[in-house]
């Protein structure tokens, strides 16, 4: 699980890491995605997994000083595997930001994505994350 990951906490890297994930997902599973943002556990895509504080040793999670909003999403390429930690906020203002292409791509209509970023927000409200 977790070896040899080079983690990245800049703006771009992230928002690199944040854009292959999303590119990664299907209409499929894109709700997978949705669903473990949702209850924060651990879920694995053909391209990567994302984890959360919950899912890791008390060590692992000190040793990334994650916080109870925060995804560890890793992209594995070429046999590595690179991540950064990522607050949830910002995967629904990237959610938001850029929901017309990942509408299309992903074959969704806009209404289904705002479903998906209206659930995202309600967890974030209803857990004060």
């Amino acid at each position: 699980m977790l070896t040899n990951l080079k983690l990245f906490d800049d703006h771009d890297n992230r928002t690199q890491i944040i854009n292959q994930f999303y590119n990664g997902l299907n209409q499929e599973n894109i709700h997978d995605a949705v669903i473990a943002l949702e209850e924060r556990k651990h879920q694995d895509f053909p391209h990567g997994s994302v984890y959360f504080k919950n899912d890791l040793s008390k060590a692992k999670q000190d040793e990334l000083n994650l916080n109870e909003s925060d995804g560890l999403f890793i992209i594995e390429e070429n046999g590595t595997q690179k991540g950064s930690i990522i607050p949830l906020h910002d995967i629904v203002q990237y959610l938001a930001t850029n929901r017309e292409r990942i509408a299309q791509e992903k074959s969704l209509s806009l209404i289904q994505l705002e479903n998906i970023i209206d659930r995202l927000e309600l967890t974030l409200k209803s857990e004060d994350l």
